[in-house]
C-alpha cells in the first residue's frame, strides 16, 4: 500500500469514529462520545502526518509531533493556522481518553461527561474536517465518507 492509500483509509476510519460520536451524543452516551471523539481526532490527526510521511510515537497524544507542522511551509496557511488549535484538542482528547473508556473502574458513570460529551463532538468534528480538506487539497484524492 502506498503512503496516501494508507493515509486515505485512515481518514475514512476517523470518519467511522466520528459518526459513532456523533450517534452517542444522539443516544446520550456521553462517556462514549468522548471516547469516540478521541479517536477520530486521532486517525485523522495521524493520518496527515503519514501522508506526510511524518513518523510519530505509538501513543494517542501526538500533539508534539502535530504542533511542528505549524513551521511547514509546504503546507497551506489555513491549515498552519489551525495547527495549534488542533494539537491542543489532540492533547485535551488524549487526556480524557482513558477516563471515558475506563472511569467505571474509579466510579465514573457516563454522566461525569455530560456537560464536555458536545464540545469534545465539536472539536473532534473541526478537526476531521480539517485533516480531510487537507488530505484533498494536497494529494487531490476524493474521499467519500
Amino acid at each position: 500500500m502506498k503512503t496516501i492509500e494508507i493515509a486515505v483509509a485512515g481518514i475514512k476510519r476517523a470518519g467511522r469514529w466520528l459518526q459513532g460520536a456523533k450517534r452517542a451524543l444522539e443516544d446520550k452516551r456521553w462517556d462514549d462520545v468522548v471516547y469516540c471523539s478521541q479517536m477520530a481526532v486521532e486517525q485523522a490527526t495521524k493520518s496527515i502526518l503519514i501522508s506526510l510521511a511524518i513518523d510519530f510515537p505509538r501513543e494517542h497524544d501526538i500533539s508534539e509531533v502535530f504542533i511542528q507542522l505549524a513551521q511547514r511551509k509546504d503546507l497551506p496557511k489555513w491549515f498552519r493556522d489551525q495547527v495549534d488549535s488542533i494539537s491542543n484538542i489532540i492533547a485535551e482528547l488524549a487526556e480524557l481518553r482513558g477516563l471515558a473508556g475506563y472511569g467505571f473502574e474509579k466510579g465514573i458513570n457516563a454522566e461525569y461527561f455530560k456537560d464536555y460529551a458536545p464540545e469534545a463532538y465539536s472539536k473532534a468534528e473541526k478537526t476531521y474536517k480539517s485533516c480531510i480538506n487537507l488530505l484533498k487539497e494536497l494529494f487531490k484524492v476524493n474521499i467519500t465518507t
